[in-house]
């Protein structure tokens, strides 16, 4: 997998980072270290991008601090609990970091968009996680094989650091709704890529309302309220189409 983003054209580190130093973080539970023990092999730092390795500016101000950006590889004994567990690793790294799983030749990428804590100092806070489904190096498919070209080093903009990152988990995103949209398209365009990331949100939004929309219609037994239900579910399912098609 990492051939494959071009990371062999920056120094592998290939640094281990003992599980406990996870456990004695203060916010550690006893839950989180049995996740740990139970699901996970191996943590290692394998890459680590900043400006001395990449023609890339660190981007720093009063709500993010994007000095490097660590890759991380994580070998698991089971698949499972993985929202947890990069939940639960970036809430303890408060730098960004991408985590490649890796489960018997399958791989997963996650990313986390986190801003500095405003209450806590040196501390972090999780907008976003955006993860792929498990990819088959072995058997890709022509969409994974452009996605995977997508996030590479060599199509990622080099404008500063928080760029780089953001349009990583962007596509990562973007490429999860497109197994159930359609067709993943690469897009290098950042104000497209945006605009296609609020489209994609906004039909995310709009099904969640559709399947609401249509189980109250099935427990509705008044006509008049089951006929506004109905209108509902045509109006929103038109919208989510028309969506669809813009993408």
């Amino acid at each position: 997998m990492f051939k494959l983003l071009n990371l062999d054209r920056v120094n592998y580190l290939g640094r281990r980072l003992d599980k406990k130093m996870f456990y004695d973080n203060g916010d550690f539970s006893k839950e989180d270290k049995k996740i740990f023990i139970d699901y996970i092999d191996r943590i290692e730092m394998s890459y680590l991008i900043n400006s001395t390795n990449l023609n890339i500016q660190p981007f720093i101000n009063d709500e993010y601090y994007y000095k490097a950006i660590a890759y991380l590889k994580i070998t698991l004994k089971q698949d499972g609990k993985l929202d947890q567990i990069s939940k639960i690793i970036n809430n303890t790294i408060p730098n960004p970091i991408v985590i490649i799983y890796e489960l018997e030749n399958k791989y997963k990428i996650s990313t986390a968009i986190k801003r500095l804590s405003k209450s806590e100092k040196d501390k972090t806070v999780i907008e976003e996680i955006r993860s792929t489904p498990w990819l088959d190096i072995n058997n890709l498919k022509d969409n994974e094989k452009i996605f995977i070209e997508s996030i590479s080093l060599n199509k990622l903009p080099y404008t500063n650091l928080f760029d780089f990152y953001k349009v990583m988990n962007d596509k990562i995103y973007i490429f999860e709704k497109s197994l159930e949209f359609g067709e993943y398209k690469d897009i290098n365009n950042k104000e497209e890529l945006r605009l296609n990331k609020e489209i994609s949100e906004k039909i995310e939004k709009l099904e969640v309302d559709l399947k609401k929309t249509i189980s109250k219609l099935k427990r509705e037994n008044q006509f008049a309220k089951k006929m506004e239900l109905n209108v509902k579910a045509t109006q929103l399912q038109k919208e989510i189409d028309e969506l669809k098609n813009s993408l």
